[in-house]
């Protein structure tokens, strides 16, 4: 009774392959995909390494990008920039805090960096934030300050990029004279 043949199996199963071939090939289709896994499944080595890498603030190139930019305002002609600074950058990292009380008035505050593991058994403290340094004013010398609206202009697009006020920027002729000895 529990011994059938091949033949008489397959008999058996085909009028119900038949009628559930589409569920069957779904199903099917669903256990090849489950065994070879997405490529979303990999770990990625590149993401990792720019996930780690940080963004520093760099002065100079920021000023040589915005000196290029007010260049080509208008009327400006050549252009050269000077910001200044308050503070350097910092960063700020998560930590733990645990209180802890003895007595009746004494608290004890304990603080601890938390650190993130790698696969490779190094670690690194968690970054909340970077903070950048602000600007305290800019001055800018220009060749074609003499004229108000290039003096308004370049002022206006320094404030905007810079977040500084209006009353913080400096925007002088720039002496040509020199260049010519």
């Amino acid at each position: 009774m529990w011994k059938l043949n091949f033949s008489e199996l397959t008999a058996k199963l085909q009028p119900m392959a038949q009628k559930y071939k589409y569920v069957l090939l779904i199903f099917l289709v669903g256990i090849i995909m489950l065994c070879l896994g997405s490529p979303r499944d990999a770990p990625k080595q590149e993401n990792n390494k720019s996930e780690n890498t940080t963004n520093t603030f760099d002065l100079s190139a920021f000023e040589s990008s915005l000196e290029k930019q007010l260049s080509s305002i208008s009327g400006a002609g050549q252009v050269s920039l000077l910001l200044s600074i308050e503070g350097t950058e910092e960063t700020v990292y998560a930590s733990n805090i645990r209180e802890s009380t003895s007595g009746e008035n004494n608290n004890i505050y304990e603080k601890d960096l938390s650190v993130l593991s790698d696969s490779n058994y190094g670690e690194e403290p968690v970054k909340v934030k970077s903070i950048s340094p602000t600007f305290r004013g800019a001055v800018v010398l220009c060749e074609g300050a003499s004229d108000i609206s290039v003096k308004y202009s370049v002022t206006q697009a320094v404030s905007a990029a810079c977040g500084l006020s209006m009353d913080k920027i400096s925007v002088l002729q720039m002496d040509t004279t020199q260049e010519e000895k």
